[in-house]
């Protein structure tokens, strides 16, 4: 307060002791002067004055008020009453009534304390114009006053001037060396400006001659927390809990959360303690959430925080039915929720399969952070699930060509320099990616391989290119591409699986088994892990494939009324490598000779290995006179690539049923070789001979191209040329047997997906053939067919196709037209 009381001798600092005594007329002098300045106005104080400001002192700035307003409409021209009125409003905060009472005021007369108290009122109601102009006035006047100087360098921070408020405390640290307010104040200039390093510094600075200091303790503890030592900066809060304001503490106790979040999502050094960080992270949310009074200041937007605090660890946490479950009960209350919690939603949603509801949460996420990569990829990938390739293409395209090679760096001596931008290496691998999940698997191939040679150490890049080579057919190649990456690095959990799918690719299931289980075990929430789980699972089911056939000839040659039904049931595995199986065949057509009806009963043993796929068969015949066969089936794959497949039968399947009708059965013998380069090429050469009981011996040849001659997201486009030739020691046979012919057809086979959601598809293909067929002893002509099937799969566990075709044929000169229908399953359980 402006004291105006009079000061005594000792108050006023003179040395009494060497005064000298008053003369009577000094003395009378001096009583006359005071009655003199007692009576003008400004030097009496009015009744009241005094104990409004004892009260406004005390805290009681009400009461304090109730009595100066009275006196102040009383005594509005008395400037000790305006001074100590301004005062004590802006003492209560009442900083509107202080503007008011403002413009009355005279910076260049006004005592010391009024021009503090209006310019701080100014301050906090962010007229900072006029705060700096009279915190300016007030310098200028009392120099010696390092609370103006604070008050001065903290209303430019409050006006986002941080860098002429640091200039200013520069420059005022030497005029009051050591002085705690300037201090305090450049320490809150370096927070607002985050060097929080430089503002620690000051509080240190403080604390080193002052350890008690409040304010400095205080903001060290918040400045700890602003760095992230926020464990550190709860433990000195702990030390003396009254230096924090309520609001303080929550502060702190939020981000003390929020960093464990953090933490959590950062890679583990021990996987099966992965979730450990993340655990503490939701019971500091849990307490927070229980403890946060929402009635206190901020208190409600604390309790949001942790809320959305928790979508994120919940996510985390892969507990993504409670992520959705506690987003729809904040739109139920009409929450705001900010968009690092939506993009954990929308992951959550996307986890659960829902891929509609993900895109659009990751949409709106992106309206507020257009360049949040994060949401960028899960929109990408929710797109993918929805089979929107056009919109996943274009989406990714985008975002992989606004991505810099380069990024500017500094290095340790100040100079400037390049490094590689890891976001950059994140697009154009998901680009090429996306080539991989639309089917176009030569492209990701041009494109992974490209980026593995300038980046042959990232195993992320590794193990796509695995994950490519597996989809284009080669296991083996895939397997070196997997095992050479987890030679750098053997906890990679992606090479780790893609050498598990590589182990069930190339049927090396106790190596599978091994590996997979070890993955569950470790990663049971990974999406990826559990499909491979199932896939092993469905790999030990039982297995059931049926086909079924009706067709009707406008000839004699295939008979009429034509039924085919085949059926094989397949054990479990036994042993890893074996299955046995049942098998069934049903075949029955009208000829002019007769009905004729044929049943097959197979039971056998399947061997499947790394090199090798082989099944023996012991058949029985029934068709008018029982007999037994046999078979043995061989494919040995050399590599990728080439395979030779051999195939021996006693009482051969490829016996003509009108044959049979005669009594006539034939032993075959196939032997072929097959080169697959990718899944774009395949080229097979399949030689067979059939020895039939009634002397005939025909020998056939059969060569084949399939060519992908068109390869977009959801359509395939496949030619297929085929040469057949063949011969025969007998021509007198009632069943069609050339004594030499020759065909040449060409196939165009479309297929096109028209719905998938994840592991549910539904396809259908339509195939148009067209060929030339020469027999001796008749002229050639042309063959045609047309074939249409529908295919449903379902779960990998279940594939139905049905469909109908029409084929033209020649047979000795005389063309037969042939309408089949015909239906095929194929069934694990």
């Amino acid at each position: 307060m402006y004291d105006v009381s009079i000061k005594g001798p000792q108050q006023r600092g003179l040395n009494c002791k060497n005064s000298k005594r008053f003369t009577l007329l000094e003395l009378l002098v001096w009583i006359v002067l005071f009655g003199v300045l007692t009576a003008t106005p400004g030097w009496a104080r009015p009744v009241g004055l005094d104990q409004a400001i004892a009260l406004a002192r005390a805290g009681q700035s009400e009461q304090a008020l109730v009595i100066l307003d009275q006196l102040y409409s009383n005594n509005s021209e008395d400037k000790v009453v305006f001074y100590d009125y301004l005062t004590v409003l802006s003492w209560a905060g009442q900083d509107q009534r202080v503007a008011e009472l403002s413009t009355r005021l005279s910076p260049q007369t006004a005592p010391e304390y009024v021009m503090e108290a209006a310019a701080y009122s100014a301050r906090r109601r962010s007229d900072y114009i006029q705060a700096e102009y009279f915190y300016r006035v007030a310098i200028q006047r009392f120099p010696d006053n390092p609370k103006l100087a604070t008050g001065l360098i903290l209303t430019l921070v409050d006006a986002d001037c941080s860098q002429a408020a640091l200039e200013l405390a520069d420059q005022l640290e030497p005029k009051y060396p050591g002085n705690t307010s300037i201090q305090l104040a450049k320490g809150s200039v370096l927070e607002t400006r985050r060097a929080f390093f430089k503002a620690l510094q000051e509080y240190n600075k403080i604390l080193a001659r002052d350890p008690e200091n409040p304010k400095a303790q205080a903001r060290r503890i918040m400045v700890l927390d602003s760095l992230g030592a926020t464990d550190r900066a709860i433990e000195l809060a702990r030390k003396d809990p009254s230096l924090l304001s309520s609001t303080e503490w929550q502060r702190l106790l939020s981000n003390q959360a929020a960093f464990a979040v953090r933490r959590g999502e950062l890679p583990p050094a021990d996987e099966k303690h992965r979730f450990k960080h993340t655990d503490h992270a939701l019971k500091l949310l849990e307490r927070n959430m229980t403890t946060i009074d929402p009635a206190s200041p901020e208190g409600a937007n604390f309790e949001l925080r942790a809320r959305f605090d928790r979508l994120v660890a919940l996510r985390d946490r892969f507990r993504m039915e409670e992520v959705v479950s506690d987003y729809e009960s904040l739109v139920k209350k009409q929450v705001t929720i900010p968009a690092y919690a939506l993009t954990a939603v929308a992951d959550a949603y996307l986890y659960l399969q829902q891929p509609d509801t993900a895109a659009a949460l990751y949409r709106s996420v992106l309206i507020i952070q257009p360049d949040d990569l994060g949401a960028s990829l899960g929109l990408f990938y929710a797109l993918v699930e929805l089979e929107d390739f056009d919109g996943a293409y274009d989406l990714i395209d985008r975002l992989d060509q606004a991505q810099p090679i380069w990024l500017k760096t500094r290095r340790l001596d100040g100079s400037s320099g390049l490094r590689p931008n890891p976001d950059k290496i994140t697009t154009a691998s998901t680009a090429a990616m996306a080539r991989l999940y639309g089917g176009q698997y030569a492209e990701a191939d041009s494109s992974l391989s490209a980026l593995h040679d300038r980046a042959p150490a990232n195993l992320d890049i590794t193990r796509e290119l695995g994950d490519v080579y597996a989809a284009r057919g080669w296991p083996r190649r895939a397997q070196a591409t997997y095992e050479l990456g987890l030679r750098f690095y053997h906890r990679h959990r992606d090479l780790q699986l893609g050498l598990a799918q590589s182990y069930l690719d190339r049927r090396q299931y106790r190596l599978a088994e091994q590996a997979i289980n070890r993955l569950y075990s470790l990663y049971p929430e990974d999406v990826h892990v559990r499909n491979l789980y199932r896939q092993w699972e469905i790999h030990n089911l039982r297995e059931l494939r049926l086909s079924v056939g009706h067709g009707d000839n406008s000839g004699n040659v295939e008979g009429n009324r034509e039924t085919l039904f085949e059926g094989t049931l397949f054990s479990r595995p036994i042993a890893y490598n074996y299955r046995t199986f049942v098998s069934d065949r049903y075949a029955s057509a009208d000829f002019p000779e007769g009905d004729e009806t044929y049943r097959r009963y197979g039971i056998g043993l399947e061997y499947r290995h790394p090199e090798l796929e082989a099944a023996v068969e012991m058949t029985y015949n029934a068709n008018g006179g029982d007999e037994l066969g046999g078979r043995l089936s061989l494919v040995y794959e050399l590599d990728d690539y080439w395979s030779i497949p051999m195939n021996f039968e006693l009482f051969s399947r490829d016996t003509p049923l009108r044959a049979l009708k005669q009594g006539v059965t034939a032993d075959s013998a196939d032997l072929g070789i097959s080169y697959r380069a990718s899944e774009s090429r395949r080229v097979r050469l399949r030689a067979q001979a059939m020895d039939f009981s009634d002397g005939n011996f025909r020998r056939s040849l059969t060569g084949s191209l399939d060519e992908r001659l068109v390869s977009l997201t959801k359509y395939r486009l496949t030619g297929v040329v085929e040469l057949y030739a063949s011969a025969n020691s007998r021509n007198n046979t009632i069943y069609f047997n050339p004594e030499r012919d020759l065909s040449a057809t060409l196939t165009l086979d479309n297929l096109q997906r028209l719905y998938r959601r994840y592991d549910r598809s539904f396809s259908h293909r339509l195939a148009l053939t067209i060929g030339n067929y020469w027999q001796k002893g008749y002229s050639d002509d042309y063959l045609a067919g047309v074939t249409y099937e529908q295919i449903w799969e379902a779960a990998e566990r279940f594939t139905l196709g049905y469909g109908f075709s029409r084929f033209r044929r020649v047979y000795d000169g005389d063309p037969e037209y042939q309408n089949y229908w015909f239906a095929h399953l194929d069934w694990r359980f």
